[in-house]
């Protein structure tokens, strides 16, 4: 998913001139099945598409002039998302978040437990979190031909996310990518400001913090939950080519939702 795949490359901004194409695929580990995902990279703006048997059925974002975009291909419709329309958005969730917020705190340990494994975070209990711990290990492996050392990262202890990494200049290719994906995920970082839930800043606040702290770009990671991998992310290919500016546009004749229209 996106969301695990796009933070991997999110470490350092570097010159960047050819445009990328990387290939990725991610699999749940507890027998579901694998999703291929392409991503492009050029000038500062990012497409990412996840693949399907079904041509109607795929998803694709779309980030440039700071705004993601977020596509359906089955009704021929998208959203925009800039820091305007996040802010209208969390005018209106705001009260709802802080429902939440109160609800977590008479949890019992069990209905937390499953409300943070559905979210895929730990929820902070109105405490401050601590920042988790990022341990380069001894551990060498060879992943699609390139040689990678493994990475821990835990909270509070836990095994949460190994990641196995290798040096940035390794991958021809990989400072274009790191760029727009660095540049998306501090608008997303900014977007989450104005939302009334301090766990999900503090999600998006971890994703540049932890990912600019590995030394490397993974090759292939796995995310955790009880000590259990859940799911599995890997390069495939990386290449540079020139990416047609058309690949950054919205479809003709697509339509333009209210992200808070229901769907």
């Amino acid at each position: 998913m996106l969301v695990r795949t796009l933070p991997l490359l999110l470490l350092t901004v570097a010159a960047a001139h050819a445009g990328t194409k990387l290939e990725t695929v991610s699999r749940d580990l507890s027998g579901g099945k694998a999703t291929a995902i392409s991503t492009w990279a050029q000038g500062g703006m990012m497409r990412v598409e996840t693949q399907s048997k079904e041509p109607t059925s795929g998803s694709t974002m779309i980030f440039r002039d700071d705004t993601i975009y977020a596509i359906s291909h089955k009704d021929k419709s998208y959203v925009a998302m800039d820091r305007a329309s996040m802010k209208r958005m969390a005018e209106q969730l705001n009260p709802a978040l802080q429902m939440l917020q109160e609800r977590m705190k008479t949890m019992t340990p069990e209905q937390r437990a499953q409300m943070e494994k559905m979210l895929g975070t730990r929820i902070p209990n109105g405490e401050a979190q601590p920042a988790p711990e990022i341990k380069r290990t001894s551990r060498n492996d060879k992943i699609n031909g390139y040689g990678c050392t493994y990475v821990e990262v835990r909270e509070a202890g836990v095994l949460t996310d190994e990641l196995c990494v290798v040096p940035a200049n390794a991958l021809k290719g990989s400072a274009e990518l790191m760029a727009s994906a660095r540049k998306m995920s501090l608008l997303v970082n900014d977007m989450m400001a104005s939302m009334d839930a301090p766990w999900l800043k503090q999600m998006a606040q971890k994703q540049i913090q932890n990912f600019e702290a590995i030394g490397g770009i993974p090759v292939i990671s796995r995310h955790f939950v009880d000590g259990k991998a859940q799911n599995e992310t890997s390069l495939s290919d990386i290449s540079t080519e020139t990416v047609a500016a058309s690949m950054f546009d919205i479809p003709a004749g697509y339509t333009k939702k209210d992200m808070m229209a229901p769907r």
